[in-house]
């Protein structure tokens, strides 16, 4: 079953009808946010971006891991939680290097396994930007502007009844991407969504897997 994380909490009131607004104030301080994706009238609309397997998912919880014994001393952290600055991404992490976030060739948003900087040749560090939502409920938007990038997608990757559905893998739609890149092996399956940003302000998670 998948978790809420707190940080959707605030934005029950946009389901229920009010506008999403994004802020367009940009900052060079690191941010730390949680994703939702913003597309109306889709299966993946006011959904939570999550890390599992060094991609990020629409329908898949979080996958964190934690070695310290006893368990008690790790940290409290189960969400999926991004920091923003400087045109570079990584994830909130305590472990030891930390985990930076890439968009490889194929436009698959990535991040590095933990205790390794190791990166595909000509994946993309650079050129990520995000605004800050608010707790009153106003939102930011994070952004990708390398590799001829046009906005993100989310890809189903399972089969039910002749139709592919979720989880959804995330990507950017770069110039690159192909058919062959996606789960479904068809680009059309895919759906562009906004990756809003909602504030963060808990504990990080070890590291993520």
């Amino acid at each position: 079953m998948l978790t809420t994380p707190s940080f959707l909490l605030f934005l029950l009131p946009l389901a229920l009808g009010s506008p999403i607004t994004p802020r367009d104030t940009p900052t060079d301080a690191p941010l730390k946010f949680g994703i939702i994706a913003a597309r109306s009238a889709s299966p993946i609309h006011l959904s939570t971006v999550n890390a599992s397997g060094q991609a990020f998912w629409i329908g898949k919880d979080t996958a964190t891991y934690c070695p310290l014994q006893p368990p008690s001393q790790c940290p409290p952290g189960n969400q999926t939680v991004f920091a923003v600055g400087g045109g570079t991404a990584s994830l909130d992490v305590v472990v030891p290097g930390g985990q930076q976030i890439y968009v490889a060739p194929n436009g698959k948003l990535s991040y590095t396994i933990a205790h390794s900087a190791a990166i595909p040749p000509d994946s993309a560090v650079q050129t990520f930007n995000a605004t800050s939502g608010t707790v009153n409920g106003s939102l930011g938007q994070f952004t990708f502007q390398g590799l001829g990038g046009s906005g993100f997608v989310a890809c189903p990757s399972k089969k039910s009844r002749g139709k592919w559905v979720g989880p959804y893998q995330v990507f950017v739609d770069v110039k690159a991407l192909s058919d062959k890149d996606v789960p479904s092996g068809c680009k059309k399956d895919c759906l562009g969504f906004s990756a809003l940003t909602a504030p963060y302000t808990g504990a990080p998670v070890w590291q993520y897997t």
